[in-house]
């Protein structure tokens, strides 16, 4: 199974409590892509990062990882590599800043970008975060899930970063564009109340998005694990397995990683599978929400963004089948 991954790829500058300075490549997207290669997947990731050295940082990273990249020719590439600026506070909190700019290629339509994309034949398309909010590359990014959704099953996860909400309407309703764009949205609770305010409803939220036509709906709780709200009406209710959190960076991208692999692993992915997902028998959406939340499990267990290889995602998924029970309810 082949995947595209649209997003970005940045670099974290972490400045400890200490005052210890770590550079280190990052980005959501980035991650969920390397979470793909671990789990043995063909992934090609849609970028954006300038001829400086911290694109040569993320082009290393990347090719250690065996990910390959989709980036506009070098002639365009004039920006800086985007950075992802975190402080961490004296009790432990971390403030963000963000210096981000965010360009792709335009929908490739023509010669060697059609045939490209053509030999790759992805069979599941992720986007998400700020990317799809962020001026010129937004606008692209729509392009491709446009032309993409004829044959992938699209997967969307907002990421929502509070110092990049100008506008909560304006970026509400920009969500939710995608959201109806999307066959398997994977949001998290933080995120909903930063969209919806503290006081939001998530279970009613998550049934209004499935009303715009995801198939599923997956919301990360946390230590909680997740619940899974299927176009067919089952709620699904999964514990996360216990654990010791060393800290919880990367977590939702491996989450995200894993429900996109284990799509495929239930022989759903693909738009000629889009009715089929949406009809999911509650094996499948067990099967398939355990999965995902093993894979955050694992990240949490280990420091900074280290998603699962597929055999440690095997080993720590049966034993959590063996112990632990979903629980379930059908609206």
């Amino acid at each position: 199974m082949s995947c595209l991954v649209i997003g970005e790829a940045l670099i974290d500058e972490i400045t400890g409590r200490d005052g210890v300075v770590r550079r280190i490549p990052g980005g959501s997207m980035l991650n969920v892509a390397i979470g793909l290669r671990r789990l043995d997947r063909t992934v090609r990731l849609v970028t954006d990062f300038g001829l400086d050295d911290d694109g040569a940082m993320l082009a290393e990273y990347a090719a250690q990882n065996g990910l390959e990249l989709w980036l506009r020719v070098d002639s365009e590439r004039t920006n800086p590599t985007s950075v992802s600026h975190a402080l961490v506070q004296p009790d432990g909190s971390v403030s963000y800043d963000l210096d981000f700019t965010w360009d792709i290629q335009d929908t490739p339509i023509s010669g060697a970008c059609k045939l490209d994309l053509e030999v790759l034949n992805p069979k599941s398309v992720a986007f998400g975060s700020f990317t799809c909010h962020v001026e010129p590359g937004a606008t692209k990014v729509r392009h491709w899930i446009e032309q993409l959704r004829q044959t992938a099953t699209v997967f969307y996860d907002p990421n929502v970063r509070r110092s990049q909400i100008r506008d909560p309407h304006v970026y509400r309703s920009e969500v939710e564009s995608f959201v109806a764009m999307s066959d398997i949205v994977k949001v998290s609770e933080n995120d909903m109340h930063t969209l919806y305010g503290p006081d939001v409803d998530v279970d009613k939220v998550a049934q209004e998005w499935l009303s715009m036509g995801p198939a599923l709906i997956a919301l990360t709780q946390g230590a909680e694990g997740a619940t899974l709200y299927s176009a067919y009406g089952y709620v699904l209710r999964i514990g996360a397995p216990s654990t010791h959190v060393v800290d919880t960076v990367g977590a939702g991208a491996a989450f995200f990683s894993a429900l996109i692999d284990g799509l495929s692993r239930i022989s759903l992915d693909g738009a000629e599978f889009r009715e089929n997902l949406r009809t999911m028998s509650l094996t499948n959406l067990q099967t398939l929400g355990a999965y995902a939340t093993t894979a955050a499990t694992i990240a949490v267990s280990r420091r900074g963004a280290n998603p699962p290889t597929r055999e440690e995602l095997i080993d720590r998924y049966e034993l959590y089948q063996a112990s632990e029970i979903p629980t379930l309810r059908r609206v």
